[in-house]
């Protein structure tokens, strides 16, 4: 009986405690957001803009976010919210989903960075939108409205545009925006098309080596029509470090 119940906490807590947590890399004026996005992503962030000042007339200005899958959706709006308080600016490198791309749409200037992501040998640059799923269950919360992104894109996106990526069943469906001079799949072993789109609205249940070819092109769609962006014009910065693989938020300011 003992051998069992601790089996069960032991399960219990692999369920809840993620396998990394995000990374916070301050370089004013810039501000490094990577990996998996948690709860106490939150405090870091507030400790951050009381530590260094965030907004036009602090010393962080830019928010970099990179190498993110997503993660805890409240802290990710949060966040977002609290950036388009502090007329920050936001740039993507890499791949930058969910709860990230939530943040990401707070910027005054959104923009994605001038160097290739494969070159680092990272995930190609894009930003994926979906809605929210129950961490347990992995089912969509279907009361989510999709306000944020009305109100994110500046009007941009309408609502029944937002619909259709805030109702995919499956969490690992995404709606995916890139930038029209970047190759998003370059891997040798993908097809290679003559007319890259630049969104595409994936179930969940493609092949990644073949997602160019699986998920949905939608014709007239990118992000900068949309509000995902506001500049098709790119951001030059200095490569983000690497995300720690962490459990708990990491804060390079405690590691000077």
């Amino acid at each position: 009986m003992f051998f069992l119940r601790a089996a069960a906490l032991v399960f219990f807590i692999a369920l809840t405690v993620p396998a990394h947590a995000m990374t916070f890399h301050a370089s004013p004026p810039i501000l490094y957001l990577g990996g998996t996005v948690v709860a106490t992503d939150w405090d870091a962030w507030l400790e951050a803009m009381t530590r260094f000042g965030g907004g036009p007339d602090g010393a962080i200005t830019t928010i970099v976010f990179h190498q993110s899958g997503g993660g805890d959706s409240r802290a990710g709006r949060l966040i977002g919210n609290n950036i388009r308080k502090r007329k920050l600016n936001t740039v993507v490198y890499g791949r930058c989903a969910s709860a990230c791309a939530n943040m990401f749409l707070g910027g005054i200037t959104r923009q994605f960075a001038a160097t290739p992501a494969h070159a680092a040998k990272v995930e190609a640059t894009f930003l994926g939108f979906h809605g929210s799923y129950n961490k347990a269950t992995k089912t969509l919360n279907t009361k989510r409205s999709g306000d944020y992104f009305l109100a994110m894109s500046d009007g941009k996106m309408s609502e029944e545009f937002v619909e259709k990526f805030i109702r995919l069943e499956n969490e690992k469906g995404l709606l995916r925006f890139m930038h029209p001079d970047h190759d998003p799949y370059p891997h040798p072993h993908q097809a290679v098309l003559q007319k890259t789109p630049l969104a595409l609205l994936c179930k969940g249940n493609e092949l990644p080596a073949k997602r160019v070819e699986q998920c949905e092109h939608l014709d007239g769609v990118d992000a900068l029509t949309h509000g995902v962006v506001t500049t098709w014009d790119e951001a030059a910065i200095v490569p983000p470090p690497p995300p720690s693989n962490d459990k708990v938020t990491v804060k390079s300011w405690n590691h000077e």
